[in-house]
């Protein structure tokens, strides 16, 4: 929506979405060739023109990835010729939909900052800014705890059953991958609490009547996404969640209160 005279047509609302949705599309492609390409260490003595002879930021989180989550007993084998380059391009898109994600959300902004009021704008920047912390809060907390620690449990349960530490090299890094965004995406889930209540779909009566029951669905979320078989990392999400709902439901509380004086007015 721009800020033009007149009302926009259909035609010219979509033109001007599909120019938000290049730049954005352009941010993600910038963002992803970046990190599969830009040298973080050049090996000069080691220069080979038909071998890679520098690592890249994907690369490097790549290795970073395996030895931050496996031990030095584990094996990873690619079942066939494109799996290590399957999983380049993989990280390589996650890393660069994060990266570009900031973007998105601006470039979204401002195709609805003309039909939003100032108060509404607002809201759009906080909602925003709170929604990225939370999901990069979400993701770095499973990079650094979550994550290592549901594969030190798997990794046991397996000893215990007397397995082979081989596993396949492309679902590593999938999992990997699910988890550390599922870890994101979970711990954006108050702010849609804070929503529903502030739109008037939600009371916080009924979600502090029924806090067992929107726990335990929680909980039950969780256990259902993470694959350890053990109950610590789910408790180790779970706990960090439950503050953020409360802190949520507390700023809630404060937001009916508000609309409830005004009323009276």
């Amino acid at each position: 929506m721009s800020k033009k005279e007149g009302v926009m047509s259909f035609w010219g609302h979509l033109s001007e979405l599909l120019s938000h949705f290049r730049r954005v599309l352009y941010a993600f492609i910038i963002s992803t060739l970046a990190v599969m390409l830009i040298p973080l260490s050049i090996d000069f003595s080691n220069i080979n023109p038909l071998a890679l002879f520098y690592n890249t930021i994907t690369s490097t989180i790549i290795n970073d990835l395996q030895v931050r989550f496996l031990t030095e007993d584990i094996i990873l084998i690619p079942i066939n010729f494109y799996a290590p380059l399957e999983v380049y391009f993989f990280i390589s898109f996650i890393i660069g939909t994060i990266i570009s994600l900031p973007i998105a959300f601006y470039e979204l902004y401002k195709f609805f900052r003309p039909a939003l009021h100032k108060h509404e704008k607002g809201f759009a920047l906080k909602f925003t800014a709170v929604f990225m912390s939370l999901f990069i809060f979400g993701f770095v907390f499973g990079y650094l705890y979550v994550v290592p620690l549901s594969f030190r449990m798997i990794l046991e349960f397996s000893s215990l059953l007397n397995l082979s530490p081989t596993y396949n090299f492309a679902d590593f890094y999938s999992l990997v991958g699910m988890m550390l965004l599922m870890c994101g995406l979970l711990f954006t889930f108050p702010i849609y609490i804070y929503i529903l209540v502030r739109v008037g779909i939600l009371k916080t009566e009924l979600l502090t009547k029924n806090r067992r029951y929107l726990y335990g669905g929680i909980l039950v979320v969780i256990a259902i996404l993470d694959p350890d078989p053990s109950l610590i990392t789910e408790m180790l999400t779970f706990i960090p969640i439950v503050i953020l709902m409360e802190i949520s439901i507390f700023i809630s509380k404060r937001v009916e209160k508000t609309r409830e004086q005004k009323k009276i007015e």
